[in-house]
This record gives C-alpha cells, structure tokens and sequence, in this order.
C-alpha cells in the first residue's frame, strides 16, 4: 500500500479537533470491496463524502483516525485530496513552501 508523504506525517503528528480530507483507493483484488471499506471509515468516526472513479473514496475524518485508517486492509493508496491537485509546478502534495 501507498501512504503519500503528507498522510504519514498527519498520521504520525496529528492535530486535535483538525479533520482532513482524503483519497482512499480500494485494491482491486480486495474481496469484500469498496462498500466494506467504506462501512470500516465510518466506525472509524469518518464520512465518505464522495465515490470516484477506480475504487477511489474521498473521506473526510479526524486527523486523529488518520493512524488507524490507515492500517485497514484491502487499501490501495491513501493520499490527501490535494494529490489529484494540479498547481503551477504540477508536483500537487509532494511540494513543501517555505513561508515566512
């Protein structure tokens, strides 16, 4: 499975009461299928707020639940909603600004 950089990070430090907006990718040979996955977010206090296209789910959950989320089976890739961004450099999630 595929955890993009940002996700990890969230994953790792996240912040109390923020809530985040991921997409969740369902692998293919994954059995129970993409409803099944969908049920296990919402017991994990998350929302599917949206079915896209190849199996993929955009969820929205506490970034505190981002951990176990994480660690469901039958996942794919689990990146943010700004990885399918398209920005001026095209580099979407991965770029890290500098402000000062």
């Amino acid at each position: 499975m595929y955890v993009s950089p940002a996700v990890r990070t969230i994953a790792d430090d996240p912040l109390e009461d923020e809530s985040v907006t991921l997409l969740v990718e369902v692998d293919d040979d994954y059995e129970p299928g993409v409803d099944s996955v969908a049920k296990r977010v919402e017991t994990l206090g998350g929302s599917v707020e949206d079915r896209r296209r190849f199996g993929t789910l955009v969820v929205s959950i506490s970034q505190t639940a981002v951990g176990e989320l994480c660690e469901l089976d039958g996942l794919a890739v689990v990146e943010t909603d700004n990885a399918v961004t398209i920005d001026p450099d095209g580099a979407g999630e991965d770029v890290e600004y500098d402000i000062e």
